[in-house]
């Protein structure tokens, strides 16, 4: 579950902690709020996020026919660099 803190408490929370277990959400009047992770969930997100565009532009490079037959693509390495 997600704690919610004011601007005011976020130094004071901060250092209260260890480590980031969970985010923290910081309330700001009239403003969008701000979520504070841990830096590693953060590139953890960030991972997941680059994977799944990567995983979309296969997904459209299939719709679209952009494929190569892995039998006769390995046949070709195998045939260059002899193994």
């Amino acid at each position: 579950m997600q704690k919610e803190i004011t601007v005011k408490e976020i130094v004071d929370i901060l250092n209260e902690y260890d480590s980031i277990k969970e985010p923290i959400v910081v309330k700001r009047e009239n403003k969008s709020d701000v979520v504070i992770v841990s830096l590693k969930e953060y590139k953890e997100k960030l991972l997941e996020l680059d994977i799944i565009k990567h995983l979309q532009k296969s997904e459209q490079d299939i719709e679209e026919g952009k494929t190569v037959n892995a039998e006769k693509l390995f046949d070709e390495l195998r045939e260059e660099y002899g193994y």
